[in-house]
């Protein structure tokens, strides 16, 4: 196996995996550590080394409020076990790359992704993901760490003031993502990997970042396809604030400024002064939670509109897409499913202006029950009419996109298919949990981590599973075939039926976003 690679930087020697078919290099650095005066800056190409660079640990996850591991929250029980053991600092930007190649020559397909957190937190080794699986069907499998929330993500004018003509402000965490999949461009084929064909993903705000590489001018030509789990962002501009919008540039500098003055900070040369974690201190004071948080701003250059002008407007490569959710996500909580009134229903339907009784009409709504009932739907419900609505508009316009609605049983308490649960099925990594899964559940593992598998390879989830089973067949979304694989105690495929209400609210945000 290839075990020593030799990449533009230098010799990485990498270990046998728990699967002595796999090697695994951790800790591979595609940038110099993003810290003194490379903090709130573009990510810098990581320098040359001498001798033999061992690529055995994991590096330090990024700086986050709270370390993972040490809460007692669902999520640190779900995914953060181990989490407490390992280094939180600035310098974070690794890639842990797993690799089944025994030649440079085998050409793999590379499968990179970007893990979630709301670009908050997260770290590209935690326990759900176990690449070693993934890597076992013949692909080469890149996990990226970058830069998060207030070091990832901060605009202030002081920012935009020092930065160049014609370099990018702010974003540094997708910049992070960017100079590491143009690495994994540069570098893959000395892991026996094929560069022309890298296939992205991400869930939640992974799943935001697909869609910002994506849609950035910086990607051209190194996307060969892409899924998103949990997290399409989509607007039909009957929306006060669509989910995942990016404020503008100057909205973004106002709210740096504004943590600068709730934190005690004069100007950024203190803070570029101040310590990794003083820093971080100051923010977990004002909020610690993502009350107060950083995320994407239009820049102008690395994020140029929103995705959704992208979207209308076709300005995003012709790549093929893996698009879906949990069912249970849906359901209630953050995402969708909650309280939604008549009065609530009559507001909504003023958006559309002089469309506004043709609105009432499709959708039919006469009382509390029945606006409430349209929040469980893909009629109104955010993460099912985003992801459905993407899905008619891209295969309208003669892409080839996949639907997936994951609806398993998830054993071990009354959470259900919860954001997230789709996880431990794509990585195949249900012997990492603490849940008693049973024989159904591996089986079902087994076929999802086949449908991606076969996309990452072929650009079509279809085919035969790790065991040489054929799989159902997972037919591409179509406006007249409204194809959708349901992830139940198997792969179950169906045909969803019409959905009046949204088709309106499709049509309405082309007439808003198109021809831009």
């Amino acid at each position: 196996m290839l075990r020593k690679v030799q990449v533009k930087n230098g010799v990485l020697q990498g270990l046998v995996g728990k699967d002595p078919r796999i090697t695994v290099f951790r800790g591979v650095p595609y940038a110099k550590p993003p810290v003194g005066e490379l903090r709130w800056r573009a990510p810098q190409p990581a320098e040359d080394w001498e001798g033999i660079r061992k690529c055995y640990e994991y590096g330090d996850m990024p700086m986050m409020r709270i370390h993972p591991g040490t809460g007692n929250d669902f999520y640190t029980k779900e995914l953060h076990p181990t989490s407490a053991d390992y280094g939180m600092s600035e310098d974070c930007l690794y890639l842990n790359i797993f690799s089944p190649a025994a030649a440079e020559d085998e050409n793999l397909s590379v499968f990179c992704y970007i893990h979630g957190g709301g670009l908050q937190d997260g770290y590209s080794y935690e326990v759900e993901f176990d690449p070693e699986r993934v890597a076992r069907r013949g692909v080469i499998v890149v996990m990226i760490g970058y830069r998060l929330g207030l070091f990832g993500f901060l605009a202030h004018p002081e920012i935009t003031a020092r930065t160049p003509e014609g370099e990018v402000i702010s974003n540094f965490g997708f910049q992070d993502q960017s100079l590491a999949l143009h690495w994994v461009h540069e570098n893959i084929r000395a892991f026996g990997g094929n560069p022309d064909h890298i296939v992205i993903c991400g869930q939640s705000a992974g799943a935001g970042s697909v869609q910002a590489q994506l849609c950035s001018p910086f990607n051209e030509g190194i996307i060969a396809g892409a899924i998103c789990q949990s997290g399409i962002s989509m607007a039909f501009a009957d929306e006060e604030k669509p989910f995942g919008a990016a404020m503008p540039l100057r909205e973004a500098e106002i709210h740096g400024e504004d943590f600068f003055r709730q934190a005690g900070i004069e100007n950024l040369a203190q803070a570029q002064e101040m310590d990794a974690s003083v820093l971080m201190g100051k923010l977990r004071e004002i909020s610690s939670d993502w009350r107060f948080g950083f995320g994407q701003c239009i820049d102008g250059r690395f994020v140029k509109e929103s995705v959704w002008d992208s979207y209308y407007n076709d300005r995003l490569p012709d790549v093929p897409m893996i698009i879906g959710v949990c069912w249970g996500e849906t359901q209630g909580g953050m995402f969708g499913g909650n309280s939604f009134t008549y009065e609530d229903f009559c507001e909504w339907a003023k958006l559309f202006g002089d469309r506004e009784e043709e609105f009432i009409r499709i959708a039919g709504v006469s009382n509390d029950e029945e606006a409430e009932a349209l929040t469980k739907t893909d009629a109104q419900n955010m993460l099912l009419s985003n992801s459905r609505g993407f899905c008619e508009l891209r295969s309208s316009m003669g892409k080839k996109v996949y639907y997936y609605i994951f609806d398993h049983d998830i054993p071990g308490d009354d959470a259900g298919s919860f954001h997230g649960s789709d996880l431990w099925f794509m990585f195949d990594s249900l012997g990492n949990s603490w849940r008693p899964f049973e024989g159904k559940h591996y089986d079902l593992a087994r076929q999802v981590t086949s449908y991606w598998t076969n996309f990452v390879k072929y650009g079509d989830p279809n085919g035969v599973d790790y065991n040489g089973n054929p799989l159902p067949k997972w037919e591409p979304y179509r406006k007249e075939h409204k194809a959708v694989m349901k992830f139940r105690d198997t792969a179950v495929p169906e045909i969803l039926g019409e959905c009046p209400v949204l088709d309106f609210r499709l049509a309405f945000g082309k007439e808003v976003f198109g021809d831009k």
